[in-house]
Parts: structure tokens; C-alpha cells; sequence
């Protein structure tokens, strides 16, 4: 079949049409969640992300500015392995009504420094020369709303692909591998070595317009047990497809356990945490009382502390109460400093009483200023992405084909060649370093 594949592309190629949909320029992105730390490196053996889909819609996807089906989207949990390996844990969803969907499980395992060698996997597609490992798993028919789990675990040199939707749990698909997951650097490509659960177009660095309401997290294993990741984004870093109509926003009920809320709108790439808290300031004549607040709500228990001199030191320390106030007592300061360390999901923030000392702040670089350094510099790095092979064949059913049934078979038929054009670019950029 794939020896055949290169003629079948050449003639495709004449066949379809040339026109550009306009629709299709809009910029997108990876869209979900993904965490890449700036002054730390983290090592894992294991890796997760979960959504909580309500709403669902799918529409068009386009190739190269061109139409390529409609109703199919991927959801893919990507990591790096030591900046080495990069593999994929993927669902390719298909839209069958407006909350019904096939979801078809799929492993993408790259080797980002050359082919697998001697490697025999059943039921897989090992392209021998190209550095990559394909393997489709199991379908399922499936209703909103929709509760999923994506894992990757290495565990005795074997990294094992699992799932849990809607209760339906497994683990699909095994590989010998020797290393961890690196959360942080970057890989010998070039790209940052982040973990991410992103939307995104059905494979081949195609995008999707697509409406979703859900909450995701991504975990990792600290050696003693599950952890929220240190710091999200709102895109992901890695993948060639990207996704259109979602936007991504950061629930902060609770800041020691933070949420990405996807909803339909237009996605920017931004930090959802660790964000800076608002710090308001009102001074009495022996009293300094500081509020500290997020979106508007006030935050409890933290510590605040109160500096002065220069450079600055500490001349007390502070606890917000119910209502986020700290409170410190006023002794004529010609000047002071309130800094606010953060936590979990906050960052640092300072305030300062005096103008002068205002403009000392563009010299403090906070970790959430690196961290949109890096948002800014690295946004676009998807454009450079690696391009996922997905091919979703028609799920075995017991019932007769209707024409749409039919239709969707024969946009297989060219996305999938879509898929394989993707993945020999991809594979030729990285042997070459193009």
C-alpha cells in the first residue's frame, strides 16, 4: 500500500482543486493547555491530562489553506522524552450528530535524531528511515458529556499509551523506550519540550474550526504523587495542528488547584498560571493596609510582606485575612515596598509608595514576565511543529452505510493521503534540519 502512495499523492495532487478558502487564513493555534517551566527542568516517568467536555462542535478543517473534511478534530496529549523522542497520545473525534461522536485512539511516536532500529511492533506502522512509530487503537461511539483521560507512563523501560473515557479504561499500546519525560529545555529540533493537551486539526498540521466548552488539567507524577503542572499556557508549543473558535481561560475557584476553561471565542496565547494578584494600597496616618485580590475576589492566608531601605529589606511581615487584607503599621517611611512572593497559582506582584521607585519595576523581572518572554518569543513555534499522523478508518458497525456514511469514507480516503504528504515533509525537515 505505501509503496504506492508517492503516485497516488502525484495524481491526487492534479485532482484537487487550487482555490485558497479565505476562511481557512485565520491564524490559530494549538488550543488547550500545555506547561513549559523557565528556571527548572522537570523529570517524570508519567504524564496526564484530563478534559470535562459539555459542548462540543466541530467544523471544517483545511490543509494548506485548502478544504479538507468537516466534523473530524484531534485531542492530543503530547510530551517530550528527553528531548529525543516525542510522542503522542492522541483521540481523533468524529462528529456524528450534535453530541454524539466516534473517538478513535491514536499513538504518533517520533525519533527526533533518526529511524527506530530493529523494531517489530504488532499492528503498527514502523517507517523505517523516517524515525516514526504509528498505531491506531480502538474506537469508540460515545455521547456528551464527555470525561477524558490521556496517560503516558514509562514504566521498566516501556512507555504505555492509556486512556479512560467515560469509565471505558486501558491501556492500548506499549513501546520499549529508554528514558523520561522532560518538562522544560528544549529538544534537539529546537522546539520546547513542553507538555501539552491541545486541540487541533485531524493530523497533517491541518486546522479546525471548532466550538468546545470543557475544563482540562495536566498532571505529572513527582515521584510521591500526581501534581498540577507549575505553569500553564493557553496553546501548545509542539504540534502542527491548530484549532480555531476556542478560547482558553484560567478558573481560579480554587488557586491551589487551578482548571484551563476552554469556551467558544477567539484564542490568544496567554499565561494562564501563575498570574499576578491586584494589589491595593490604602495608607492612614499609622496604618498600611494592603488587599490583595484576583478577578475581583479576595484571596486569604497568604503573606505579605512590608520592606523599606535600599535595597530593600524586610521590616514585617503580613497575613491577608477573609477579606484579603494585611494590614502592617505606618512609621513615616520616606519610602516602602509591598511584595507579595506568590504561590501556586500567583505570581509575584510588587507595589511601591513612591513614583521614583515605580520606575525601578522595569527592572525587576518577575517570573511571570519571563514567562510571557518566553509566550512572546515561542508563540509561534507550532509553525515549525511536528505534523501528527492520523488516519481514522471507518468504525465497524452492524448497520447499512447511509450516503453521508459513504461521503465521510471517501474524505478518509484523502485526508489520510493528506496525512502521509504531512509526515514526509515533517520527517525530511527534521533528517535535514531543514
Amino acid at each position: 500500500m505505501y509503496k504506492i502512495i508517492p503516485i497516488i499523492i502525484l495524481l491526487l495532487s492534479l485532482l484537487l482543486p487550487l482555490t485558497v478558502q479565505s476562511q481557512a487564513l485565520i491564524f490559530s493555534f494549538p488550543t488547550g493547555i500545555s506547561s513549559f517551566p523557565i528556571n527548572t527542568i522537570i523529570y517524570t516517568n508519567f504524564v496526564q491530562g484530563e478534559i470535562n467536555i459539555t459542548s462540543l462542535k466541530i467544523g471544517d478543517s483545511y490543509l494548506q489553506g485548502q478544504l479538507l473534511t468537516n466534523g473530524n478534530a484531534s485531542l492530543q496529549l503530547n510530551a517530550m522524552i528527553l528531548g529525543k523522542y516525542w510522542a503522542q497520545n492522541v483521540i481523533l473525534f468524529h462528529q456524528i450528530s450534535s453530541n454524539t461522536f466516534y473517538l478513535t485512539l491514536i499513538v504518533n511516536v517520533w525519533n527526533l535524531s533518526g529511524p527506530f532500529y530493529n523494531t517489530t511492533l504488532n499492528d503498527s506502522e514502523v517507517y523505517q528511515g523516517l524515525g516514526i512509530i504509528y498505531y491506531q487503537g480502538p474506537t469508540f461511539k460515545e455521547s456528551l458529556p464527555l470525561h477524558i483521560s490521556l496517560f503516558m507512563d514509562i514504566v521498566n523501560s516501556t512507555l504505555q499509551f492509556g486512556y479512560d473515557i467515560n469509565n471505558h479504561k486501558g491501556i492500548y499500546f506499549t513501546l520499549p523506550i529508554i528514558g523520561l519525560f522532560q518538562i522544560g529545555g528544549f529538544s534537539i529540533l529546537g522546539l520546547p519540550n513542553d507538555l501539552e493537551l491541545v486541540w487541533g486539526g485531524p493530523g497533517g498540521g491541518s486546522m479546525v474550526y471548532m466550538n468546545v466548552t470543557a475544563t482540562t488539567q495536566l498532571y505529572y507524577f513527582n515521584g510521591k504523587s500526581l501534581t498540577i503542572v507549575p505553569n500553564a499556557y493557553s496553546i501548545g508549543f509542539d504540534t502542527a495542528e491548530s484549532a480555531y473558535g476556542t478560547k482558553v481561560n484560567t478558573y481560579l475557584r480554587n488557586i491551589f488547584s487551578p482548571l484551563a476553561f476552554e469556551s467558544p471565542g477567539i484564542n490568544t496565547p496567554n499565561i494562564l498560571w501563575p498570574i499576578p494578584p491586584q494589589i491595593k494600597v490604602n495608607q492612614t496616618e499609622n496604618k498600611i493596609y494592603v488587599n490583595i485580590s484576583i478577578n475581583g475576589e479576595p484571596i486569604p492566608d497568604q503573606e505579605v510582606y512590608l520592606e523599606t531601605g535600599f535595597p530593600p529589606s524586610v521590616a514585617a511581615k503580613s497575613i491577608t485575612n477573609s477579606s484579603g487584607i494585611a494590614e502592617f503599621s505606618y512609621e513615616n517611611y520616606s519610602f516602602y515596598e509591598v511584595y507579595f512572593p506568590g504561590n501556586y497559582t500567583l505570581s509575584s506582584a510588587y507595589y511601591y509608595s513612591s513614583p521614583i521607585l515605580n520606575s525601578l519595576t522595569t527592572k525587576i523581572q518577575t517570573y511571570y514576565q519571563q514567562l510571557l518572554n518566553f509566550l512572546k518569543s515561542f508563540q509561534n513555534s507550532f509553525k515549525n511543529g511536528i505534523k501528527s499522523v492520523l488516519s481514522k478508518q471507518s468504525p465497524t458497525t452492524t448497520t447499512k452505510q447511509t450516503n453521508n456514511q459513504i461521503g465521510f469514507n471517501m474524505y478518509i480516503i484523502i485526508y489520510i493521503l493528506a496525512f502521509v504528504i504531512g509526515m514526509v515533509i515533517s520527517a525530511i525537515l527534521i533528517r535535514f534540519k531543514l
